[in-house]
């Protein structure tokens, strides 16, 4: 026969170490789920934070040479303009004086700027054929809403790797929570039922209980 207060001291006993048991097992379970949130938002702000910066680099790179490029065709629009004038009058002032020197010097700059004209037809209209490629192509013919629309996919890889760097620090604090989970079980299997067990066992729920609630914010 076991005495009652016995019984009740070896059940105590055994739900105590259910308990520890289950214990150990969550957060077992826990460390494998927080560590592999850790990985994963670890990767995904890394990815995100090279897609911004390969973004970024590429909206400087289409600002500047879409601005020269189009500073340079306003500049040999310019000329070609010039041209096209000094061809004309030099054409009707040779038309007038009867200087058959000056209309050839006329229609020479004429052609001249028709070549010029085509020639800067071609540049703006060029999307990638030879000699230039599909990338060159692209940096000269930005368009400010081109330029707009990858300035907001940029921003939205900045605010992904922001995200996923929190989710990744939520994911390193559910660990810290659960390695001083594991140290209070360790202390309440060594104190066993008494009252410093009972206060490490129940502390040690505490913090299993915390990590998986940043476990479940980490993938939020």
């Amino acid at each position: 026969m076991i005495a009652p207060d016995s019984a009740a001291e070896l059940r105590a006993e055994r739900r105590f170490d259910v308990v520890l048991a289950i214990l150990i097992g969550v957060i077992a379970v826990l460390a494998a789920i927080l560590a592999f949130a850790q990985i994963d938002a670890g990767q995904a702000a890394t990815r995100a934070d090279l897609d911004a910066a390969r973004l970024a680099s590429d909206l400087s790179a289409r600002i500047s040479v879409s601005e020269q490029a189009t500073d340079s065709g306003l500049g040999a629009q310019q000329t070609a303009l010039m041209l096209d004038a000094q061809a004309l009058a030099r054409e009707i002032a040779g038309l007038q004086n009867g200087d058959d020197a000056a209309m050839a010097v006329g229609k020479a700059q004429q052609s001249a700027y028709e070549a010029l004209q085509a020639a800067l037809t071609a540049t703006s209209d060029t999307t990638g054929g030879k000699p230039v490629d599909a990338y060159t192509a692209g940096l000269l013919n930005a368009t400010t809403r081109q330029l707009q629309t990858e300035l907001t996919e940029q921003n939205r890889q900045v605010d992904l790797a922001n995200a996923a760097s929190s989710h990744e620090q939520l994911a390193v604090l559910g660990l810290s929570f659960l390695a001083l989970a594991g140290v209070l079980t360790g202390l309440a299997a060594v104190l066993r039922e008494s009252r410093g067990g009972r206060i490490s066992l129940s502390a040690a729920c505490a913090m299993a209980a915390s990590a998986a609630l940043l476990a479940i914010l980490a993938f939020i």
